[in-house]
């Protein structure tokens, strides 16, 4: 069940024209380049076929599948953990300490991805960390609400709560609908009289699932997913969610950015910046500093969508990691203690 917040007076679309400055990584090393030409021959035409019959019900499961059968990460402990409606696993490393952890959420659309895609990213988050990872596999659409894969993600929250975690020990993240996820989780927790988690990190999020075309003369270049994605990806999202209901009733749609965001702790948020959902990004960061959240973004120039999920293979997804890897170290090791400067100052710019 989704917890919403109150609504806030200021509409997405009323929001200023100014962006946010974020950090801007710059320079593209060769390996990335590959990897952006290879999605895009590889991942790009599936993609297509998909928008051409998004209702077909594309058998999507196999790529998780697929991804089973790679090798675990080296010098990682994967144990499985049953939520009340979902599969989860614990990640961990040898630089795992106590006294924090990461609850994940993988992304892939609310439809596919799982536990074997995102392994490897979470491994490398838990060692980048010094924490260990609740990896939840959610209930994915169509068999199941968007709703419903919060209440997942909730779920395993409550399991870490369980296990002598406080809330400001735990960081909330994932990337893509995972990214919708995190923030969608942080927000129901005070409704469900849960603590406050120590943060919240968003790769490539979605913040807004209302059908949109303004994106699309914003930013020229889209490896991967063509413009049109996000116009046929929101219309598919709102037909698939009106068929199931909930106690007789279909179930709303809710966008993180048309959310009262006041009660959230810090978020950093990464995106790359030539990719389809960096004006998500930088309006919910935006948002976010307008409602009093500190909010570091990072902006990764020539990196396509959800780019950290190929792990350490390229200079750039490792840079990404570390940055979120101290992130979580900053606001879990003495919650008390006050922001780094750098979060400090840029929620002064905005205030």
């Amino acid at each position: 069940m989704v917890v919403r917040t109150p609504a806030v007076r200021e509409h997405p679309d009323q929001l200023p024209a100014g962006r946010p400055t974020p950090h801007i990584h710059r320079g593209v090393s060769l390996r990335s380049r590959a990897l952006v030409l290879g999605a895009r021959l590889g991942m790009g035409p599936v993609v297509r076929v998909w928008m051409a019959a998004p209702e077909f019900g594309w058998p999507l499961d196999w790529l998780d599948a697929a991804a089973g059968l790679l090798p675990r990460p080296r010098h990682t402990q994967v144990r499985p953990v049953a939520l009340p409606n979902c599969s989860a696993e614990r990640v961990s490393t040898p630089s795992s300490v106590a006294g924090r952890a990461i609850l994940y959420l993988h992304g892939g659309a609310f439809l596919a991805g799982g536990l074997n895609t995102h392994r490897a990213l979470v491994s490398c988050l838990s060692t980048s960390a010094g924490a260990p990872v609740l990896h939840v596999g959610y209930r994915m659409l169509p068999r199941h609400t968007i709703g419903s894969a919060v209440s997942d993600a909730v779920d395993g929250y409550r399991w870490l709560l369980q296990r002598g975690y406080r809330g400001s020990e735990i960081v909330v993240s994932g990337d893509s609908a995972g990214g919708y996820l995190a923030f969608m989780a942080a927000l129901s927790m005070p409704r469900l009289g849960l603590p406050k988690p120590a943060g919240v990190v968003a790769i490539s999020p979605i913040t807004d699932l209302r059908p949109r075309t303004e994106a699309i003369a914003d930013t020229p270049t889209w490896p991967v997913f063509p413009p049109s994605t996000l116009h046929v990806f929101s219309r598919y999202l709102t037909r698939a969610q009106s068929r199931i209901t909930v106690k007789g009733e279909a179930e709303l749609l809710i966008s993180p950015i048309a959310e009262d965001l006041r009660d959230l702790p810090p978020v950093m948020i990464h995106a790359g910046a030539n990719e389809i959902l960096r004006m998500d990004a930088e309006r919910m960061t935006d948002r976010l500093l307008r409602s009093g959240v500190p909010c570091d973004l990072h902006v990764w120039e020539g990196q396509m969508h959800a780019f950290p999920v190929v792990a350490n293979a390229t200079r750039e997804s490792r840079g990404a990691i570390r940055s979120i890897g101290r992130f979580v170290r900053d606001v879990t090791s003495a919650p008390d203690r006050p922001l780094p400067n750098r979060h400090r100052e840029r929620l002064a710019l905005h205030r």
